[in-house]
């Protein structure tokens, strides 16, 4: 065999001249390799005989062996076992019976899976408004009917497709709303299941509000023509009014209010909550809401409430970021006239109490500023007498309402006690922020932050290498609460409150001695004693209010209020009530004299009552809206940590 670029078989002797040839003509080395193939070839006729003669005598072979088996019964196939001997005990040792198969029963009830409250028109959704959230929000018109029924459907959403869309933003709005609560037919509101399916039916209709806004501004012209859009400028609204008492249009300011109190309640998310406010803030001030005056028409009332409850929602934003409202508070170009009520006094009272509480908000904020060094504490020790001098005389005079419940038929009557106890609570929170510093040095109590209030810190002892901050070195194990409740810093409140040095409280362009650094003095123009005592006052305050607010009217084994607006107000209440309860305690357990005792005694207990009902109310919030149920949760790791103090 010759090797060119691939092995080919030649006889060498006949070949070589031919293969070398190839191999030269290629310009490639040819080398000679022996085969492995064997020797000569053997004829094709010649083998093919021998294979036959081969084949033949294997096939006589086999036939001899088979001729005596293919005359007997089988004839050839492979003799098989088929005795019937013992074949019952076989069988039964192999297989064992088997229970007859039951029918199936098909339970058609879903399982494992949450409902939802559902509404079969806009009228249903209407009347629910009225019942759930109107006593709390009345941002439309009084209702036209003495008595709303609440008519709600339960959906099951993983077993049944809508069976009604609602196409208006404010019916999708409150649909929102109204989705968080459960129906009175759940066997199981609280399960993960439930709590899932209305939180998602929920945000189904705030996203399907979002976009029906943005409908309602389309302009049919933009797509076909857009110079015409240009000249018509206005879109056009086909569909037919949600309320036949409000203009079809003002329907995206309802639902962009109603929204910023969802984000903030139920989602707790605060950037959206001021989002959704200055969106229906600039779309009522497009729409000039707040320049009506006193006009009378037949929707004079509507675009009245619809103005002044998006004022309330942009301030409430405000004041639940801490951040600046979007607005001047006290805008001189706001001529639009307070919605007219049962009672005249609500609806002036409960808009100036907003605007109370946003200033003492800001105060707050100053505070910190000048805690920091970056204001001076002369302008604060006179912005607070000022505020203390606007909230005193309002809260006298909300302190001469009644807590008693109107017994009027009219529906317009529980609206304004209703605003009448909202402002109670709003106003004294206004105080409690006011005196907060003053009374209580801001001292972190719960885990967590929430509106103005620090969270606190892991309580670390002080070094003695360092130098220590006044706080830190007093009262350090007269705490009830140990250190690993989830009060945190809460473990170290002292009982009596430093003054801050004088270091700390100079304009960042002052110039202090080194000898001045041992001297402290109070910055406000309040004694500690006397704020304690207000915020003491007004905390008590605030959770009798809540707990005379009106309920639904409605039927069902829950009953959440709804629109929780002033959710802050309960957390500022039970930091006050929390910070009294310690020192409390600690007098208590120093007080030598029975009748000190025994007064201390009942403080205490009046604290704890008044912790009570914040918890409750905020419970009943938590019913619908899932952020809330974070601060009814902080609140009570506070208690529970008094409470194991008490058995120590």
């Amino acid at each position: 065999m010759f090797w060119c670029k691939y092995f080919i078989s030649l006889s060498p002797e006949k070949n070589y001249n031919l293969t070398f040839g190839k191999c030269n003509h290629r310009g490639k080395e040819c080398v000679y390799v022996q085969s492995r193939r064997g020797g000569a070839r053997v004829p094709r006729s010649k083998r093919q005989d021998n294979e036959k003669a081969d084949f033949v005598k294997i096939a006589q072979e086999c036939f001899d062996e088979s001729v005596p088996t293919m005359v007997k019964p089988g004839a050839g196939l492979t003799q098989l076992d088929l005795s019937l001997d013992n074949a019952d005990n076989l069988f039964d040792s192999i297989f064992t019976a088997a229970p007859l198969p039951q029918p199936i029963e098909l339970d058609e009830t879903p399982r494992a899976a949450g409902s939802v409250r559902r509404y079969q028109s806009d009228s249903d959704i209407l009347d629910a408004y009225y019942i759930w959230l109107h006593p709390f929000f009345p941002i439309l018109p009084p209702s036209e009917a003495t008595h709303s029924k609440d008519n709600p459907q339960l959906w099951f959403p993983e077993s049944s497709a809508y069976t009604f869309e609602p196409r208006s933003p404010a019916s999708l709005a409150i649909s929102a709303i109204l989705a968080l609560i459960p129906h009175p037919e759940e066997g199981a509101p609280f399960s993960e299941e439930s709590i899932k399916a209305r939180r998602e039916a929920a945000h189904h209709f705030a996203k399907r509000t979002i976009e029906s806004i943005e409908c309602d501004s389309e302009m049919p012209d933009s797509s076909i023509s857009p110079a015409q859009a240009l000249v018509n400028g206005y879109s056009h609204i086909s569909r037919p009014a949600f309320h036949s008492r409000v203009p079809v249009e003002l329907e995206s300011v309802i639902a962009l209010s109603i929204l910023s109190v969802y984000e903030y309640a139920q989602r707790g998310n605060i950037t959206k909550m001021r989002d959704r406010a200055s969106q229906a803030l600039m779309m009522a001030m497009n729409l000039s809401l707040h320049d009506r005056g006193t006009e009378l028409d037949g929707f004079a009332e509507a675009r009245r409430r619809i103005w002044w409850m998006t004022y309330i929602c942009v301030c409430q934003a405000s004041i639940v970021s801490s951040a600046p409202p979007a607005i001047p508070l006290f805008d001189s170009r706001f001529t639009t006239s307070f919605p007219q009520a049962s009672d005249p006094e609500a609806w002036p009272f409960f808009i100036k109490s907003q605007q109370t509480i946003l200033l003492a908000t800001q105060f707050v904020s100053a505070v910190g500023r000048a805690v920091d060094g970056r204001e001076d504490w002369t302008d604060i020790s006179t912005r607070m007498q000022e505020l203390h001098n606007t909230i005193e005389p309002l809260i006298a005079q909300a302190n001469t309402w009644t807590d008693i419940k109107p017994v009027s038929t009219d529906p317009e009557a529980m609206i304004a006690y209703s605003l009448k106890q909202m402002s109670k609570i709003k106003l004294n929170s206004a105080r409690i922020k006011l005196h907060r510093y003053s009374a209580f040095f801001d001292i972190p109590v719960f885990s967590e932050k929430h509106c103005d209030l620090k969270k606190s810190e892991p309580f670390l002892p002080p070094s003695s290498s360092t130098t220590s901050d006044p706080l830190d070195t007093t009262a350090l194990t007269s705490s009830p609460s140990p250190q690993s409740c989830g009060c945190s810093s809460s473990s170290s409140l002292p009982l009596q409150l430093p003054t801050l040095t004088s270091s700390s409280v100079s304009p960042p362009n002052s110039t202090s001695s080194a000898s001045t650094m041992t001297e402290y003095f109070h910055p406000f123009p309040f004694s500690s004693h006397d704020s304690s005592r207000l915020c003491l006052n007004s905390a008590l305050a605030i959770a009798a209010a809540f707990s005379v607010l009106p309920l639904p009217s409605a039927t069902g084994p829950l009953l959440p209020r709804t629109m929780p607006s002033f959710a802050c107000c309960a957390m500022q209440s039970a930091y006050a009530l929390l910070m009294v309860y310690h020192r409390t305690w600690v007098l208590c357990h120093q007080q030598e004299q029975e009748d000190g005792r025994e007064k201390a005694e009942q403080l205490l207990d009046r604290c704890e009552a008044g912790l009570r009902a914040i918890l409750e109310a905020l419970g009943n919030y938590s019913v619908a809206f899932e952020a809330l149920g974070g601060m009814r949760d902080q609140i009570q790791a506070a208690v529970d940590c008094l409470r194991l103090g008490d058995e120590v």
